[in-house]
């Protein structure tokens, strides 16, 4: 039965460091069976520039007082435009506090090859890196709504471990999300190939800083919601399952799948819930404002109805974040 740690309190550190202390036994045996000198802290870093859509400064310098004294290197990063070679990332300053770290935006290590669906039927290659086989590895992620798979933690916190082709994970090109009626029918294949890449990187411990979370139309333009817990447990998909449940949502497809596959547990009955600041989970839970498109996200039957060709609330997005396609293109002309 897995375990999941769930603390509620006023201070952001101070909850995330209780959480880890509650597994700490256990944490401990999961580093030792790991046999590795390396932790490598999967942040999510989507986008800088939305500090709310980001792992919070302080709950990565909580992760690493925890552990910093446990492993002989430590690498921070995320496959995302905030860790560019051409730039400091939001979390340069730990340097100075923590001489072991390193960040990356993980194309230096060896990656493998995943293959990925397609809305077509087709299949196209991906490649994700190797380091969660080789480091100790915590997703650090924080509880949001998605615009393709409904609630985002720390389980799609580990699609940020691909370093080639990350979007064919929704079964199409990327020009193509923009027609509404095919990224519906995409949101099916994204759910499946998400699971493809926890077959391939699943964390060792998850910590999700609930301090505060994200509703509406995440994982980057929605709005804050209070909700003053964290939790961390070693299985990602447990956590998720019991982390999407307080914030209401009750069917997650990814983590519906993963459960069907063994990959992790989703039946809250059998997850162990340790505790501290709370005595029932109603007393954490917030009903989240899910996104736009929620209703097609959880379709389990083909679309039928007739929909707009073009989705210009998902184009003007993209519109306002300009500045990442010329960070793309301005990484590709060093190379």
């Amino acid at each position: 039965m897995p375990k999941v740690a769930i603390v509620r309190g006023s201070d952001r550190k101070t909850n995330i460091k209780e959480s880890l202390k509650l597994l700490d036994g256990d944490i401990k045996r999961s580093i030792k069976k790991k046999n590795s000198d390396i932790l490598f802290v999967k942040v999510n870093t989507i986008d800088p520039n939305f500090s709310l859509a980001c792992t919070h400064l302080d709950a990565l310098e909580a992760v690493l007082e925890y552990f910093v004294d446990d492993f002989n290197r430590i690498i921070v990063g995320d496959n995302s435009f905030a860790f560019s070679k051409s730039q400091d990332n939001i979390y340069s300053h730990l340097a100075k506090k923590f001489e072991k770290i390193e960040f990356s935006d993980l194309s230096e290590f060896e990656s493998k090859r995943l293959m990925f669906k397609q809305i077509n039927g087709s299949y196209r290659d991906a490649r994700i890196s190797s380091l969660p086989d080789r480091a100790f590895t915590i997703s650090l992620a924080l509880p949001k709504t998605h615009d393709a798979v409904v609630f985002t933690g720390c389980s799609k916190n580990m699609v940020g471990c691909l370093v080639e082709n990350r979007v064919l994970i929704h079964g199409l090109d990327f020009y193509h999300r923009l027609l509404l009626d095919k990224a519906v029918k995409s949101f099916g294949v994204t759910n499946e190939n998400i699971v493809e890449v926890l077959s391939n990187a699943k964390p060792d411990l998850s910590v999700l800083d609930g301090f505060v979370g994200m509703e509406g139309n995440g994982p980057i333009e929605g709005s804050k919601v209070k909700l003053g817990i964290a939790m961390c447990g070693e299985d990602c998909i447990a956590l998720d399952s019991l982390a999407a449940k307080i914030v209401g949502f009750n069917f997650v497809p990814y983590l519906s799948l993963c459960g069907k596959k063994g990959i992790g547990v989703t039946d809250l009955d059998k997850i162990r819930v340790l505790r501290e600041g709370f005595e029932d989970l109603m007393e954490i839970s917030k009903k989240f404002k899910p996104h736009y498109l929620y209703r097609y996200q959880i379709m389990t039957k083909d679309l039928n109805a007739k929909m707009p060709n073009i989705d210009f609330r998902l184009l003007i997005s993209f519109m306002k974040r300009y500045y990442r396609v010329k960070d793309k293109v301005l990484e590709r002309m060093r190379k």
